[in-house]
């Protein structure tokens, strides 16, 4: 079931050609003017109402009062032509004060004051006798009632009346301007061509849910979900080139016939219905609460409410089939102007669908997905990435997340800075900035814990070498915690500690934490992502002419491990036909200096940054790589390594991966470099020459991990 999002219309229902016929909607008729005209948009409504306008007064002052709340393409007809636009303030109760416009008027002179009663309910009440002082003074009045359609309250006492149709109805375009002044019904043009295009994603939408309704189970075929990405991609161009547009067309025979049949009481009666039963059933809700009482709202275009976290519980609705959207995104013309209260707005409101397309049944799956919502336990992860830390840190913990957002969980990422913003963003993790030092953790407590209590978190994964025990002790009243921890240079107080690594035995975690913390320890916890499960690794290198070698060092390569390796490697004799892939983070500090090398070499490839790891490990034959979570992950691809050590908390994967020659050891890069670089392209020789070593050593990598030590991690954590 989809709820939401652009209408659809049944292509059956739709009578192409034809004369237009006079349209007549008993909701416009109520607000009593003497002229009315239909246009295509409503913004192209208010476009027309300002040229009547100047027309009627040619003199008037071009200046116009608008809410700071308001949508962007209201602004765009005022732009348009010329006039001066003065944001005044709304609360969060969506209601402006009176005094405040009277004082913007006596300071700036308008000619024109724009009000707009939000979500059915009569927001303007309030303002209603100022805006009668100001109407004998000579100022004009203009109300969109575009949320407010039904409302009984709205547009009677102003004297333009516009408003959006396209927003109600199943109908390609249409919008509405009714005033007493003569309407400047000359400056209309044919919109018989956009109405055409805007109409076929609409039916293609319609097409789309009749084959979802038909696939078995409720999936939907690959075709379908490029179908739905193809409608909502021509809508989204229309909509833009709505906004370009700066003409004034009239509507569209296509939808004045739909209109015409339109039962506008029925259609009240649904929506009204659909508010009065989803607004019930998120009462008492704690992350989302109703804007508007109950009882002043008159069938409104959507039922709005303000989440704590509404990115998350935008994605988690679309998750479930329920397309809320938000309205709006602040503008240019208003950004500059916006007080607190407006930004909260702008920054918490979500509009959930009521329409008529929906009924009783529709309003109880919004409120049972909302109910999920409420119960999603949140987690927070606290790590970073940037030029000195590498990129395996954020990796491996959004591997974590998600599996535990599989399991239900919401999870909310906490970095220091906003370096690893657009690695999060492309992992579709949600993410907030402290702005502080990521290796001062302790600094950043009392921000943190602002953090924690604003977002819901219940749990904390925090993965840092910089987080000492006063860091976790400064937080467990708070929440409770998990660290990943390779050194046991401290005892933490936390509820799990996770040490993947083969060598943990050496420490005596079970001794020191026995009956306070649950431990996570070995190789049947290693965090790698899906795709390095061994059930999709493949087996055709054999096929290949010379030897392919991934070559990666981390992301931070202190010790430009990967350029040395390179240049090294393509002068050896026995490695002349061997293929190099490079493998460069998106903060390694010699990457261009790689790719520049890579460019005089026709056997050396670079990945910056690489999108599909588990593919390139498939396809090679041997890998260099440093210590560290990699060599997991070239184990689960049974890839024979050479590998290295690069920081201190390494030196201990030396003995469990040497044992038995799981992989070949090269020593420590920080001590003696050029030696280490010599033992790794040793390494490489003795795998080219030697192919017996290189099936033995796959046999044996192949049993160290399974790959699914996330999903155990995520489970742990998810029964705290």
């Amino acid at each position: 079931m989809e709820i939401g999002s652009i209408f659809e219309i049944n292509p059956a229902t739709v009578k192409m050609g034809g004369e237009a016929e006079k349209l007549h909607l008993s909701q416009v008729d109520k607000y009593g003017k003497k002229q009315c005209c239909f246009t295509a948009s409503g913004r192209e409504a208010i476009e027309l109402a300002l040229i009547s306008l100047e027309r009627e007064c040619p003199d008037i002052s071009k200046c116009c009062l608008l809410p700071a709340y308001m949508c962007d393409c209201v602004f765009l007809p005022f732009l348009h032509r010329g006039w001066k636009l003065v944001f005044y303030s709304v609360d969060r109760g969506l209601e402006a004060a009176g005094g405040e416009i009277l004082r913007l008027s006596s300071e700036h002179g308008p000619g024109l004051v724009f009000i707009h009663p939000y979500y059915g309910s009569d927001t303007c009440a309030g303002l209603r006798r100022e805006l009668s002082d100001l109407r004998r003074n000579g100022v004009w009045v203009m109300e969109d009632v575009t949320q407010s359609y039904y409302l009984e309250e709205a547009g009677k006492d102003a004297d333009f009346v516009v408003g959006s149709l396209r927003k109600w109805y199943a109908v390609p375009d249409g919008g509405f301007v009714a005033s007493d002044i003569p309407l400047a019904e000359d400056m209309l043009q044919p919109g018989e061509a956009y109405a055409g295009e805007r109409l076929v994603p609409l039916v293609q939408k319609w097409k789309y849910l009749q084959k979802k309704e038909r696939g078995s189970e409720g999936t939907l075929p690959e075709e379908g979900v490029s179908q739905k990405e193809e409608y909502l991609k021509r809508n989204r161009s229309l909509e833009d080139a709505l906004d370009c547009y700066q003409g004034v067309r009239r509507i569209s025979c296509i939808s004045t016939e739909i209109l015409s049949k339109v039962d506008e009481e029925d259609a009240r009666l649904r929506r009204e219905e659909n508010y009065h039963t989803l607004y019930r059933c998120i009462g008492g809700m704690k992350r989302l609460r109703a804007i508007l009482p109950e009882e002043k709202a008159q069938a409104p275009l959507y039922l709005p409410v303000y989440a704590k976290e509404r990115e998350s519980l935008q994605r988690f609705l679309a998750e479930h089939g329920v397309y809320a959207p938000v309205l709006w995104p602040v503008g240019e013309a208003n950004k500059d102007f916006l007080e607190a209260d407006e930004a909260y707005i702008f920054k918490h409101m979500l509009a959930l669908p009521i329409d008529q397309r929906y009924g009783p049944a529709e309003m109880e799956r919004i409120a049972q997905v909302l109910a999920l919502y409420e119960k999603q336990p949140v987690i927070g992860i606290r790590a970073d990435a940037n030029e000195t830390v590498a990129t395996g840190h954020i990796m491996r913990c959004i591997t974590i997340a998600g599996q535990m957002k599989k399991l239900g969980g919401r999870v909310v990422f906490i970095t220091a800075d906003g370096q690893a913003g657009d690695m999060l963003t492309r992992a579709g993790m949600e993410h907030v900035c402290l702005h502080t030092q990521w290796n001062r953790m302790e600094e950043e407590l009392p921000l943190l814990r602002e953090v924690l209590k604003e977002t819901g978190i219940e749990t904390l994964l925090v993965d840092s070498y910089q987080a000492q025990a006063a860091y976790f002790a400064g937080l467990r009243d708070l929440v409770k915690l998990v660290c990943i921890d390779d050194c046991f240079e401290q005892v933490f107080p936390v509820d799990i500690l996770i040490n993947y690594n083969a060598y943990h035995p050496r420490f005596p975690y079970e001794k020191t934490y026995a009956g306070r913390t649950k431990l996570l320890l070995g190789t049947e916890y290693v965090p790698l992502r899906e795709e390095f499960s061994m059930t999709q690794t493949r087996d055709a290198r054999s096929e290949k002419k010379g030897l392919s070698v991934l070559v990666s060092s981390g992301g931070g390569d202190a010790q430009n491990a990967v350029l040395g390796v390179l240049q090294r490697a393509v002068r050896i004799k026995e490695l002349k036909s061997a293929t190099f892939h490079a493998v460069v983070g998106a903060y390694h500090p010699q990457g261009e200096a790689i790719e520049a090398f890579a460019g005089t070499c026709e056997n050396v490839k670079v990945y910056r940054p690489c999108r599909d790891m588990a593919g390139l490990m498939a396809d090679c034959d041997a890998a260099v790589s440093a210590a560290g979570t990699m060599l997991f992950e070239l184990c689960a691809m049974r890839v024979p390594t050479v590998f290295f050590q690069s920081a201190d908390n390494q030196r201990y994967d030396r003995e469990f991966f040497e044992k038995g020659e799981k992989m070949l050891f090269a020593g420590d890069i920080t001590q003696d470099r050029d030696a280490c670089i010599e033992r790794i392209c040793e390494g490489l020789k003795r795998l080219a020459a030697d192919n017996a070593l290189r099936e033995n050593m796959k046999e044996k990598l192949g049993q160290v991990t399974d790959g699914r030590g996330a999903e155990r991690i995520a489970e742990e954590i998810m029964r705290l």
